[in-house]
C-alpha cells in the first residue's frame, strides 16, 4: 500500500476529519467571541489578529493529539500490528518481515509521544496561550489608560485634558489640485467632531480671533498662524498636516503639536492609491489621532466611516469645502451655487443640503428652496455624524414640520452626546423660547458665552430672553459684555438699537441705525436691514411718506441681492399702511390689484408666493372673497406637513372670519396665532376681534398685554399696531369711566404722533381734545 494511501487510511481510521470539523466550528465560535469582546470592551485592533494566529497554531497540536490518542485507544494487536523501523517503515510488521529478511526492530505503540499529545495537555496549552494573550491585552490597556510607555494616551499622560480646544490648521497642499487640501481639512474636521474627547476650534471661533489679531483677510490659516492663535487663546495643541501626490497616488500626513513648545506629540501618515481612496485615508488618519489623544476604542469604532457620513465623491466634498470658505467671507450667492453643485454630484450629501438650507435662510425670503434643502438633509440624515444628524433633525422640525417637542428632543439628544456643542445649546434655547420658557433659554445661551466669549448669538439671544423676563438691567449688562468682547463687530450698533427702543429713546435708535449703515456702506444686507428699521420707526411716528421711502430703499437693496418678489412685498407693505393706518381700504385694494398684475404670483415658487400676507390684508380691506381665494390657493399648493410650520395661517383664517362677522371663529384663530408665535404677534388682531364682538373687557385686557409685554424685537409689530392700540385703549378706558388711564393712553398716542403726516393730524387733535374734555384743568 502506498504511503499516501496509508496516510489517508490512518486519518480516516483515527477520525481526524471529525476532529478537524469540530475544531473549526469551535474556533469560529471562539473568534466570534473575541470580536464581540473587542467591539464591546474597546480592546485593541491587534487582539483579534493574535487570537486568530493562536487558533491557527493550535490546529496542528489538536490534530496531532487526535492522531496519537485515537491510535492508542483503538490499538488491538490482532487488528493493528505494531509499526516497525527500518527499510519497511510505515508498513505492518508482517509485511515488513516478508519483504525484509533482517530481524525487525519493533517500536511499541505506547511510546513517549502519547504522554505529551494528550487531550488534557492540549486543552491546558490552549487555555494558557489565551490567558497569556489576555494578560498581554490587559497590560496594554492598563498602560494606555495609565499613560505608561509609548502606548499611554496623551490624556492619561496629562499632556491634554478631555475636551481641550485644539486648533486645526489648513492642510498644506503639495498637489496640483488647489481645492484638495481644503477638502481634506474639512473632512478631517468632520471626523474629529464625532469624538467626545477631541474638541476642535470651529471656523467661526477662529475667524473672530483672526479679526481681533488684525490678520489680513484671506490669509491662509497655515501651521504658524494656527499655532499663534492657539497660544493667544490658551489652546494646548495644534493639528497640522499636508497632502502630497506622486502620480495618481496620494500621501496624507498629520501631526499633533504642543502649542507652547512646538514639540510633536503624535505623527502619522496614510496613503491613497487613487483619488477615490482619499476619504477612507482621511478616516484612518483621524481615527489614529483620536486613539492617541485618549478616546475609547469602542467609541471610535462605533462611528460610521467618513465617506458614509459625508460623501463618497471627492469632487462633491471639494465643492462643499469651497462653499464653506466663500460663505465665511460673506459671499452668500457663490456659496449657494457651490452647494447646489455639490448636491448635484452627490444627491445624498446631507451635510451639504443642511448648509444650503442655512445659506438660503441667511439670504432670506426663499422659503421654498430653504425648506426643500432642510427636507433633503432630513431624508438623508442616516448619512451624517451624530452631531450633524441631530442638528439636522432639529432644523427640520423647527423650520419645516414645526414640531417643538421633537425639536427639543433632537437637541437634547445632541447635548447628551456632546454637552459643549454650542449650536445645540443655542438652538435648544430658541426652542424653549418658542414655548415662552425664557428662564431655561437664558441658562443655555449663557452657557454658550462661557464656552465661546466671542459667540455673537450667545449675547444677543441672552439679552432678548432677559428682556422677555423683564430683566432690563441684565440685558444691558449682557450687551455691554458683548461690546467689550467684540467692540468692532459690524452689527453692534444694530444690536444696541432695540435696547434704546425699549428705553423709549427713539432718537438713539435712529442714531444707532444710521451709524451701522455708515460703517458698512458697501453691504446690501446692512442697507436692507437699516432701511427697514428706519421705515418701521417712521411709520411708528406717523411719518408714512418717509416710511415708504425707506421701505422702497430696503426693497431695492433686496432686489439687488436677488431676493425674489421684493417689489411685490414693497407694495404689500404700502397697502398695510393704507388699510390699517390711513384707514383707506379701497386704496389698499387698488394698489394690491395693480401690483399683482405687474408681478404675477405664478412667476414665483409656491412657497415664495405671499398668499398669507395677501389673504389677511384683503380681509381687513373688506374683500374676504379675494382673501379666501389666496388662502385656498395656499392650502392646495403647499405640502400639509409644511403648512403645520407656518403659524400665520391662523391669522389669515381669523381675518377672514372677522371680515365676515364670525367673531367666535375669528377670536379662536387669532388666539391660536398668538399662542404659536412671538409674545406680540397676533395680539392686536385678537384685541380687534374682541372689540368688534362687543367684548370690551377682553379687548382692553389684550391691548394692555400688547403694549406692556417686554420684548426686545418689537419695533416691527409696534410700527403699525402700537399707535392704534394707544388710541383704542384711550377710548375703552374712557367708556369705562377710568379717566386717569384714558388720559394716559390718549397722551401716549398724541406724543407718538406729534410729528405725524398732515393727513393723520386730525386723529392727534381728537386725542388732545379728549384729554381736554376729561381733564379740563390740564
Amino acid at each position: 500500500m502506498s504511503r499516501l494511501k496509508r496516510l489517508i487510511v490512518e486519518i480516516h481510521r483515527r477520525s481526524l476529519w471529525q476532529v478537524l470539523g469540530i475544531y473549526v466550528v469551535a474556533a469560529w465560535v471562539a473568534f466570534q467571541v473575541v470580536q464581540t469582546l473587542t467591539e464591546g470592551l474597546g480592546l485593541p485592533d491587534w487582539f483579534p489578529g493574535f487570537a486568530l494566529a493562536l487558533l491557527i497554531l493550535l490546529l496542528p497540536v489538536v490534530l496531532a493529539t487526535a492522531f496519537v490518542q485515537e491510535g492508542v485507544r483503538g490499538l488491538r494487536p490482532e487488528a493493528f500490528p505494531p509499526f516497525v523501523a527500518g527499510p519497511g517503515a510505515g508498513a505492518p510488521a508482517a509485511e515488513a518481515a516478508e519483504s525484509e529478511p533482517a530481524e525487525p526492530k519493533v517500536v511499541e505503540a505506547r511510546g513517549v509521544h502519547h504522554h505529551i499529545f494528550t487531550w488534557r495537555n492540549a486543552v491546558l496549552g490552549g487555555l494558557l496561550a489565551f490567558a497569556l494573550l489576555g494578560l498581554a491585552v490587559s497590560g496594554y490597556m492598563a498602560m494606555r489608560l495609565l499613560g505608561i510607555g509609548p502606548v499611554g494616551t496623551l490624556v492619561a499622560k496629562g499632556v491634554l485634558n478631555p475636551r481641550d480646544r485644539i486648533v486645526l490648521a489648513d492642510f498644506e497642499n503639495r498637489t496640483s489640485d488647489s481645492l484638495l487640501a481644503m477638502a481634506v481639512t474639512d473632512a478631517f474636521r468632520t471626523d474629529l467632531a464625532q469624538s467626545p474627547v477631541v474638541s476642535i476650534a470651529d471656523e467661526e471661533y477662529v475667524a473672530r480671533v483672526l479679526v481681533r489679531m488684525q490678520t489680513e483677510p484671506g490669509a491662509p490659516f497655515d501651521y504658524d498662524l494656527a499655532r499663534e492663535v492657539a497660544v493667544r487663546e490658551g489652546s494646548r495643541a495644534v493639528i497640522a498636516g499636508e497632502v502630497s501626490s506622486a502620480g495618481t497616488a496620494y500621501v496624507l500626513s498629520a501631526r499633533l503639536v504642543a502649542a507652547e513648545s512646538g514639540r510633536v506629540l503624535w505623527a502619522d501618515r496614510q496613503s491613497a492609491d487613487e483619488p477615490a481612496a482619499i476619504i477612507p485615508a482621511i478616516d484612518r488618519l483621524s481615527k489614529r489621532l483620536r486613539e492617541r489623544i485618549g478616546e475609547s476604542l469602542k467609541t471610535i469604532r462605533a462611528n460610521e466611516p467618513l465617506e458614509t457620513v459625508t460623501t463618497s465623491s471627492l469632487e462633491a466634498l471639494q465643492k462643499y469645502s469651497h462653499a464653506l470658505r466663500v460663505l465665511d467671507e460673506g459671499d452668500v450667492e457663490t456659496g449657494i451655487t457651490l452647494l447646489e453643485e455639490a448636491v448635484a454630484l452627490d444627491t445624498t450629501f446631507a451635510m451639504a443640503y443642511r448648509k444650503l438650507g442655512i445659506a438660503l435662510d441667511r439670504r432670506g425670503r426663499e422659503n421654498a428652496r430653504m425648506m426643500e434643502a432642510f427636507t433633503k438633509a432630513f431624508e438623508h440624515r442616516d448619512r451624517l455624524t451624530d452631531r450633524e444628524r441631530y442638528t439636522t433633525i432639529g432644523s427640520y422640525y423647527s423650520f419645516v414640520a414645526d414640531d417643538r417637542e421633537r425639536t427639543i428632543a433632537a437637541y437634547r439628544a445632541l447635548l447628551d452626546l456632546h454637552p459643549d456643542d454650542r449650536t445645540g445649546l443655542n438652538n435648544l434655547a430658541v426652542a424653549y423660547a418658542a414655548q415662552r420658557n425664557y428662564a431655561q433659554a437664558v441658562e443655555l445661551t449663557r452657557r454658550t458665552i462661557e464656552l465661546d466669549p466671542f459667540f455673537v448669538l450667545g449675547y444677543t439671544n441672552t439679552a432678548a430672553y432677559q428682556v422677555a423676563l423683564g430683566r432690563w438691567e441684565a440685558a444691558e449688562s449682557t450687551l455691554a459684555a458683548f461690546a467689550r468682547a467684540l467692540p468692532d463687530h459690524p452689527w453692534m450698533e444694530l444690536y444696541q438699537a432695540p435696547i434704546a427702543y425699549a428705553r423709549g429713546d427713539h432718537e438713539a435708535v435712529e442714531a444707532h441705525v444710521l451709524s451701522a449703515r455708515e460703517a458698512r456702506k458697501e453691504s446690501l444686507l446692512i442697507r436692507a436691514a437699516t432701511s427697514s428699521l428706519l421705515s418701521w420707526l417712521a411709520a411708528l411716528h406717523g411719518r408714512l411718506a418717509e416710511a415708504e421711502r425707506h421701505e422702497f430703499d430696503a426693497r431695492t437693496a433686496d432686489e439687488q441681492r436677488g431676493i425674489p418678489g421684493a417689489a411685490l412685498l414693497l407694495e404689500i407693505r404700502r397697502s398695510w399702511l393704507d388699510s390699517f393706518v390711513r384707514n383707506r381700504p379701497g386704496e389698499a385694494v387698488r394698489r394690491l390689484e395693480a401690483a399683482l398684475e405687474r408681478y404675477p404670483l405664478d412667476e414665483f415658487e409656491p412657497l415664495d408666493r405671499p398668499y398669507l400676507r395677501l389673504a389677511p390684508l384683503y380681509a381687513y380691506s373688506g374683500r374676504p372673497d379675494r382673501a379666501k381665494e389666496f388662502l385656498s390657493a395656499w392650502e392646495s399648493e403647499i405640502d400639509p406637513l409644511i403648512q403645520r410650520g407656518i403659524d400665520s395661517r391662523h391669522g389669515a383664517r381669523g381675518a377672514i372670519a372677522l371680515a365676515e362677522g364670525r367673531f367666535d371663529e375669528a377670536i379662536a384663530g387669532f388666539r391660536a396665532w398668538a399662542d404659536r408665535t412671538s409674545p406680540l404677534v397676533g395680539l392686536p388682531a385678537l384685541a380687534e376681534a374682541y372689540d368688534r364682538a362687543g367684548q370690551s373687557d377682553s379687548a382692553l385686557a389684550v391691548y394692555e398685554r400688547f403694549v406692556t409685554t417686554p420684548w426686545m424685537l418689537r419695533l416691527d409689530d409696534d410700527a403699525v399696531a402700537l399707535p392704534r392700540a394707544y388710541e383704542r385703549l384711550g377710548d375703552l378706558y374712557e367708556q369705562r369711566g377710568d379717566t386717569a388711564k384714558a388720559i394716559y393712553y390718549y397722551a401716549k398716542f398724541a406724543e407718538l404722533w406729534q410729528d405725524a403726516d398732515p393727513e393723520l393730524q386730525p386723529r392727534v387733535e381728537a386725542a388732545r381734545w379728549a384729554i381736554t374734555v376729561l381733564a379740563p384743568d390740564t
